[in-house]
């Protein structure tokens, strides 16, 4: 289950920084002003989403065991270094003053065309779209996350909850175990007790019958006495 989740956030943070390059090499550049900055703005939130992403990852990689985490520990080191220099160029991006086509026209004089203008708000509308798709996207990926984390927690419960039964069974066992011991011991007391009185009744007979045959012997004796004597 662990190696399936960091599969899948690994793919997830592949997919967000092939994105976020893809905005800070080709879209950033050629735009200015209200568009740039909402463009740096998403981006923002997409490298925050990144550093969630690696974050689990490095979280599920303590789960893996074995080669499985040889494997995957230099993936997440390299994930986890592209998303800081990322972090780093749009730091970088969000300190410039716009893009080079406008600070040359402004630097000219320059006024914008009808159909720069036209295009400009073409190029705006296609941002929204890019970025209304985008930010659903992190929703879904957000959304299936929390279902992932959801179906852990629910396993997790259940193994816990088999876990307490198995000890509370053991428990018992012990318990069961325990009062036969005490039962045994009980038991064992009792033979002592009961030999103890039987070697002190064997010793009472012996002495008795030893006793007897001493009596015994002493009367054959002074009977042949008396005989002879006569």
């Amino acid at each position: 289950m662990s190696a399936d989740l960091f599969t899948n956030y690994e793919s997830e943070l592949a997919e967000l920084i092939g994105t976020i390059r893809q905005r800070l090499d080709s879209t950033l550049p050629d735009l200015a002003g209200d568009a740039r900055r909402d463009e740096l703005r998403t981006t923002q939130g997409e490298l925050r989403e990144a550093g969630e992403l690696a974050g689990q990852m490095e979280m599920e990689l303590l789960s893996l065991q074995g080669p499985n985490r040889s494997r995957a520990a230099p993936r997440v080191r390299q994930l986890k270094a592209e998303v800081e220099r990322l972090q780093q160029e749009a730091k970088m991006a969000a300190q410039g003053v716009g893009s080079y086509e406008s600070n040359r026209r402004a630097l000219l004089g320059e006024q914008p065309s009808a159909d720069d203008l036209l295009g400009g708000d073409a190029v705006l509308d296609g941002d929204q779209r890019t970025r209304l798709l985008s930010g659903n996207e992190r929703l879904m990926r957000g959304s299936q996350r929390l279902q992932q984390s959801h179906r852990i927690a629910i396993d997790t419960e259940a193994v816990g909850a088999s876990i307490l039964n198995d000890l509370r069974a053991q428990r018992e066992q012990i318990v069961n175990t325990r009062d036969s011991l005490m039962q045994a011991d009980s038991h064992i007391d009792h033979s002592q007790r009961t030999l103890r009185t039987m070697t002190r009744r064997l010793m009472t007979n012996k002495m008795i019958t030893t006793g007897l045959i001493v009596i015994g012997v002493a009367l054959v004796i002074l009977i042949l006495y008396i005989k002879l004597t006569r």
